[in-house]
């Protein structure tokens, strides 16, 4: 055996002596200081419990987002700086300044990092053990079959796995949480999710509304039914993430919105698998589908005569719904959208040969019972674009801090 292997064998040997690794979870937990009896919650108080350690004790650990667990990092320094000084283990830096921004010459400050092959072995060791904890979890809920919870939407029973319950969301009310096979901590993604819409914030943009109904529909229009990707603190909940953790970061940056495969063309290993957010549009008349909601109104104009941007120029976002739903239960049940005319073998013949592409009278499709989709998800509502000029009572939204 090297020199090299040699050393690195006595740090593992060392990191496993010191620390069994029994606080890999993200619960908040009171720690106490490396250097001093003060106590922090983490991770919760983490930048300020960074922050004392610099103002306080002159120490900067290096890149603290990539330690896959902070708590655990924390106890093994925490034991070794206990029974030596700090110039045992850390790199030293000469500043020209004091923690408080004051000028003065040759300040000493401590850095700890994976600069010291002991702190790497740590962190790698850290990170094989926390992708090991979370596989088991995973593991753990996709066999678990005990699984009961009532929809956040529709209130409907679910029993049995996490995945129906999963299916159940995206298909029946667009929520997309990603892949199931991606998840992990499936419950308290879930109980964050139905929390913000009990209290009326939105998953997406975390936007605050008045009342359910104009929370659910600002979701529909801004194809909000998602999370979003630059939300950092659901992370924790793909296991995409801990699997590029583990595998190394070549790119220097923890920035998760960035993660791609080697190949630029296959999105699927992307943290929150969104290659699917959106799904095709369907034509008002025929099968015709398009994932580009302008190719689908191009389409329904130069194949049926029917120029949906011109016929609804002067109309607002819900007349524009109602005459979707409108043309869409006309289809459906084998009548003409114009003339009523039934027609079980097709109705699109006859509209064509009697020119009936374009719209009745006013009273005909502007009633109430046109504001429910016809369709479920109906993607083509959902590229409905409200006006410059149209607010649809987002006037008293507020941004939830």
């Amino acid at each position: 055996m090297s020199t090299g292997e040699k050393t690195k064998s006595s740090h593992l040997q060392a990191i496993e002596y010191y620390t069994p690794f029994d606080q890999l979870d993200d619960e908040p937990c009171a720690m106490r200081c490396l250097l001093c009896t003060k106590i922090y919650t983490l991770p919760t108080n983490e930048k300020t419990f960074l922050s004392h350690l610099f103002e306080e004790h002159r120490l900067i650990i290096g890149d603290v987002q990539r330690i896959p667990s902070l708590k655990c990092y924390l106890k093994y320094w925490g034991v070794k700086f206990s029974e030596a000084s700090l110039n045992t283990f850390c790199s030293t830096l000469s500043m020209d300044c004091t923690p408080d921004g004051k000028p003065s010459k040759n300040e000493c400050y401590f850095l700890l990092s994976d600069c010291l092959p002991e702190d790497k072995a740590l962190r790698m060791e850290l990170q094989r053990a926390k992708l090991e904890w979370v596989l088991a979890q995973q593991t753990k809920e996709r066999a678990d079959m005990n699984f009961k919870r009532g929809c956040m939407f529709c209130r409907l029973i679910f029993s049995g796995s996490r995945a129906t319950y999963l299916k159940h969301l995206s298909q029946q009310h667009n929520i997309r949480l990603g892949k199931p096979e991606n998840l992990v901590f499936v419950d308290q993604l879930l109980d964050r999710i139905e929390n913000n819409i009990e209290n009326l914030i939105c998953v997406y943009c975390r936007k605050v509304f008045k009342d359910r109904t104009v929370l659910k529909e600002h979701m529909r229009k801004k194809l909000h039914k998602r999370i979003n990707r630059n939300d950092e603190s659901y992370d924790r909940f793909y296991m995409s993430n801990y699997l590029k953790q583990a595998a190394g970061d070549s790119t220097g940056t923890n920035n998760l919105s960035t993660i791609s495969s080697d190949n630029s063309d296959n999105e699927e290993n992307t943290w929150s698998d969104w290659n699917d957010e959106i799904s095709d549009v369907n034509c008002l008349f025929c099968d015709y589908l398009d994932k580009h909601f302008a190719s689908v109104i191009q389409h329904m104009k130069h194949v049926h005569a029917f120029d949906f941007e011109d016929l609804t120029r002067t109309l607002n976002f819900y007349q524009r719904v109602k005459i979707v739903n409108y043309v869409r239960r006309q289809i459906h049940t084998g009548h003409c959208i114009f003339c009523d005319a039934t027609s079980a073998d097709n109705i699109l013949k006859h509209m064509r040969e009697a020119q009936h592409f374009k719209l009745p009278e006013k009273r005909i499709w502007d009633q109430p019972e046109y504001y429910f989709p016809v369709i479920e998800n109906d993607s083509f509502l959902c590229s409905i674009e409200v006006n410059s000029d149209e607010e649809c009572d987002e006037q008293t939204v507020k941004r939830h801090p």
